[in-house]
């Protein structure tokens, strides 16, 4: 155990995971966050723990151990959160004909379910079948977030400096908007900032940003419980790869609706809290730069794809854009100076594996 001071730069999920671990082994932490509250890439994606999709290996074992910790969590932050696995439903034939070859290949490994067309019914959805997984913790990461934050100040003492930018680390002091302060470590989790601190560290992972179209929408009425996807996810998540039926179905969407591989479109619906409201995305757009400019064809297809599976007229609440890092691997730990690591999740899977990647950060 240490008592030790631990500077951390960036308060969304990765750096609130690093401060908890940090301060479970008794490290004296700080935290921070040149904005007032976290905006990047936590508050703006899926509260969504996802283990299903996760290649075996290395992800699938931080998904799982990440699950454990968010149980472990959820219950002492005193926020909404729901642990009723996910359900992706097949659409069309070839998406039937996938994840039924998923479930006999891999079924015992993620410990998947088929489900009937009738219990599909049952659910209030449309669908010839579909896949249940009961790994996938869903919460409201608008409100897990500051709750996350307020938590680790009042149980652990971990300050926080919010408005706070961090300009230089130069142990044992780093450099800010508002002073100097004494550290004896620093770890960056900047998201998808890779520009402002270390960005000739960062330079040779060819990071870039990927932009995503996300959408509210007013509770439709049925309670659906699990989180939904659909067989067009199996399309983007790598525990799907090599599984028979992946190329026809890809030829399939390429040939019947090309601009949901375009855009890099699959669906994901999550149901929120008492409320019921709906949060829906999402697309896939890379480059070095996110411009701030939506695209209306794609919120047309998500609410088209959404309509179809719940069979519900649907009202928009609020459209935004998400944003995280992306690179060639899930996730990056560099150590750019002395005392300093750098921590990026570059696949969109911050909430599935924050929690384990940092316990194995602040351990090593």
């Amino acid at each position: 155990m240490s008592s030790g001071r631990l500077a951390i730069v960036g308060a969304g999920v990765v750096g609130l995971a690093h401060a908890w671990a940090a301060a479970r082994r008794g490290w004296r932490v700080s935290v921070f966050e040149r904005d007032a509250q976290a905006v990047g890439a936590s508050v703006r994606n899926f509260g969504l723990g996802l283990v299903l999709g996760q290649p075996a290996g290395e992800m699938l074992e931080l998904a799982r151990r990440s699950r454990r910790l968010w149980l472990e969590l959820l219950p002492a932050l005193g926020t909404w959160y729901q642990a009723e696995g996910s359900l992706t439903v097949a659409r069309n034939a070839a998406e039937w004909a996938l994840l039924q070859s998923f479930h006999a290949l891999k079924g015992s490994e993620y410990t998947t379910q088929l489900r009937t067309a009738a219990q599909v019914a049952d659910r209030s959805l449309n669908g010839i079948g579909a896949l249940w997984s009961p790994q996938e913790i869903a919460f409201e990461a608008r409100e897990v977030i500051p709750a996350f934050a307020r938590w680790l100040a009042e149980r652990y003492g971990v300050e926080f400096h919010v408005g706070t930018q961090v300009h230089a680390i130069e142990l044992p002091r780093i450099e800010t908007s508002r002073g100097r302060f004494a550290t004896d470590r620093a770890i960056v989790c900047s998201g998808s900032d890779f520009q402002t601190l270390y960005p000739a560290a960062f330079a040779p992972l060819a990071l870039q940003r990927c932009a995503l179209q996300m959408l509210r929408l007013a509770n439709p009425g049925p309670r659906y419980g699990q989180a939904l996807l659909t067989g067009l996810s199996c399309l983007h998540y790598p525990s799907f790869a090599g599984v028979d039926g992946i190329d026809a179905l890809r030829r399939r969407v390429q040939q019947d609706t090309p601009a949901l591989l375009e855009h890099g479109i699959h669906l994901i619906v999550q149901q929120l809290g008492e409320r019921g409201e709906l949060v829906v995305g999402d697309s896939h757009r890379y480059g070095g730069s996110v411009v701030p400019f939506q695209d209306e064809q794609v919120d047309e297809l998500l609410l088209a794809l959404a309509g179809d599976l719940l069979g519900q007229p649907l009202r928009v609440l609020q459209r935004w854009q998400g944003v995280y890092a992306s690179g060639p691997r899930p996730f990056e730990v560099l150590s750019p100076a002395p005392g300093v690591q750098a921590v990026a999740i570059t696949a969109g899977v911050g909430m599935s594996i924050a929690p384990a990647l940092a316990e194995r950060v602040i351990a090593a």
